[in-house]
C-alpha cells in the first residue's frame, strides 16, 4: 500500500516504524528535523503543513491507498483528512483527542454536510485510560486485558527481588486450576511454554510471567501475588483528557480519587464534571504539595501530564514516598525503558493503542490486535476461516508464539495440547511482534 502519514511525532513516528517494512510510506511534518528523526526508516519525509494542498500533492496523496492524520492538533487532523479525501486518497483515518469529535463524525449526517467521509476516527487516549484503570484495580499486576467479553483475563506479574518466585524453576511451580501460564518476558524476549529453554527456566527478578485465567480462578491467582489491601485511594497527576477519563472511571467504581492539575480553568471544569473526586490546583512535582495531600497514603499514582519529564519526576517522588504502584504516561519508546530502569511499575503510551487501531483497520476482518505489551509482544484474537483445516492447538504453538485459548459457540476454553481448533473458532494468541503477522497468516490464509 501507498500510505501518507500526517505528523511524524509520537503517534506518526511509531506508525511509520511499524508500516515501513511492508508498505511505501510518506510522512508529512512541519518540522525539518523530522528528516533526521526518521532517517533510520525507509520512508520519505515531506516538510510542510498537513492542511496545505500543495504539501499534500507533494506527498502524493492523490494516489494514496491510505491517509493517516496523526498530528497533535485535532483540528489539523480533521481538515487534513477531508482535504486528502478530496484530493483522491482512497481512505482516511483521523486521530483525535476529544471524544466529542468521535460522536459528531460518526453521525452519517456529518458526511452529508461535509460532502465526504472520514473512514475511521480514532481516539487512542480512551484506550489508554481504560488500560490504566484495569491495571490499577489489580494491585500487583503490571498489565491486565479482558478477552472473550471478560470471560478470560490476561494478566502480567513481575518477579520481585526477594519474592517467593525469584530464583525458582518455573516448570516446578503450581498454579490454580483454570490458570494457564502463557509465557515469560525477559528483557524484550518472549519465551512461550514450547520454547526449548522454557522447561529449564529459572525465574530472575525483573522477569514477567504472563497468565490467562478464567474469572472463577482469577481471584485465587491474584492471591498468589497480592501482599496488601485492595485499591482504595488513587492520585492522578494531570487533569487532561486521559487523567479525566481515568478519574471518572475510578470514581464510578467508588475509589477515592485525587486529581492534581496546574490550570485553574481546567480545575474548575474537572470539579464540575467529577463531583466524586477531590480536584486540587497545583504542580504535581511539588513535594510539599504531594506530602500535604498524603500521596504516601495512595495505593496507586497515575502521572499522565503531556510532559515526560514532569511525569518522570512525579513518579520518582511517588516511589520515594512509598507508593506501591506507579503508572506513567510516556511519549517516546527510548524514554519508556528509562522509566522501567528507575523503578516505575508501568510506563504506558497512547502510541500502542494507536498502532493497534490502524493495524486492525488495515488487516483482515478476522484479526484483532487486542493489546501490545512491552512494545514487542502482541495479544491477538483470530477468527478461523471456514476453510481452516482442523488441528490441535499444540500444532499452532511456536517458541515465540502461543495459543492461550479459544471461543466456540460462546463457550471459552483454555489451551490444552490436544484441544482441536475448528473453522469459526476465535483463537487467542500471544506472539512476539516480529512473528505476529506470520502467525496470523498461517491461520487465515
Amino acid at each position: 500500500m501507498y500510505i501518507v502519514i500526517a505528523g511524524g511525532g509520537e503517534v506518526g513516528g511509531e506508525l511509520a516504524r511499524t508500516l515501513e517494512k511492508a508498505h511505501e510510506v510518506v510522512v508529512i511534518d512541519r518540522n525539518p528535523q523530522a528528516r533526521d528523526r526518521l532517517a533510520h526508516l525507509d520512508v520519505k519525509v515531506v516538510v510542510g503543513g498537513a492542511t496545505d494542498p500543495d504539501t499534500l500533492r507533494e506527498a502524493g496523496v492523490e494516489r494514496a491507498d491510505l491517509f493517516i492524520a496523526s498530528t497533535d492538533s485535532d483540528e489539523v487532523n480533521l481538515l487534513a483528512s477531508l482535504l486528502a479525501k478530496g484530493l483522491g486518497a482512497k481512505a482516511a483515518l483521523c486521530f483525535v483527542g476529544k471524544g466529542g469529535y468521535v460522536d459528531v463524525l460518526a453521525d452519517p449526517r456529518t458526511a452529508e454536510i461535509l460532502g465526504t467521509r472520514i473512514d475511521k476516527v480514532l481516539w487512542p487516549q480512551r484506550a489508554l485510560a481504560r488500560e490504566i484503570v484495569e491495571v490499577i484495580l489489580v494491585p500487583e499486576a503490571v498489565d491486565v486485558e479482558l478477552l472473550a467479553g471478560g470471560r478470560l483475563r490476561f494478566v502480567e506479574y513481575r518477579v520481585k527481588p526477594g519474592g517467593p518466585y525469584a530464583h525458582r524453576l518455573l516448570s516446578g511451580l503450581e498454579w490454580p486450576e483454570g490458570v494457564l501460564v502463557a509465557g515469560v518476558v525477559r528483557g524484550q524476549a518472549f519465551l512461550s511454554p514450547v520454547h526449548p529453554a522454557y522447561s529449564e527456566l529459572i525465574l530472575e527478578p525483573g522477569d514477567k510471567i504472563l497468565f490467562v485465567a478464567t474469572p472463577a480462578a482469577f481471584p485465587e491467582l491474584e492471591a498468589y501475588f497480592s501482599t496488601g489491601r485492595g485499591v482504595r485511594r488513587v492520585m492522578v497527576i494531570g487533569g487532561g483528557n486521559v487523567g479525566y477519563m481515568v478519574a471518572r472511571e475510578l470514581t464510578s467504581r467508588r475509589v477515592e480519587t485525587v486529581v492534581i492539575e496546574p490550570s485553574r480553568e481546567r480545575c474548575e471544569w474537572l470539579a464540575e464534571e467529577l463531583p466524586g473526586a477531590l480536584v486540587i490546583q497545583g504542580d504535581g512535582t511539588d513535594l510539599e504539595l504531594l506530602q500535604a495531600e498524603q500521596m504516601a497514603e495512595a495505593d496507586a499514582v497515575v502521572a499522565v501530564t503531556d510532559n515526560d519529564e514532569k511525569n518522570l519526576l512525579a513518579s520518582l517522588l511517588a516511589k520515594q514516598l512509598g507508593v506501591r504502584k506507579v503508572i506513567t504516561r510516556v511519549s517516546r519508546s527510548e524514554t519508556r525503558w528509562l522509566f522501567e530502569q528507575v523503578g516505575i511499575d508501568l510506563p504506558l503510551t497512547p502510541r500502542q493503542a494507536a498502532v493497534r487501531a490502524v493495524l486492525d483497520w488495515m488487516g483482515p476482518e478476522e484479526v484483532e490486535h487486542v493489546s501490545t505489551m512491552e512494545e514487542s509482544i502482541e495479544l491477538l484474537e483470530v477468527e478461523l476461516p471456514e476453510d481452516f483445516a482442523p488441528k490441535a492447538l499444540e500444532a499452532l504453538a511456536r517458541p515465540n508464539a502461543m495459543p492461550v485459548g479459544l471461543e466456540r459457540d460462546h463457550r471459552v476454553m483454555l489451551y490444552r495440547p490436544d484441544l482441536e481448533a475448528l473453522p469459526g473458532d476465535r483463537v487467542y494468541l500471544v506472539a512476539a511482534r516480529e512473528v505476529a503477522d506470520e502467525v496470523v497468516a498461517r491461520l487465515v490464509a
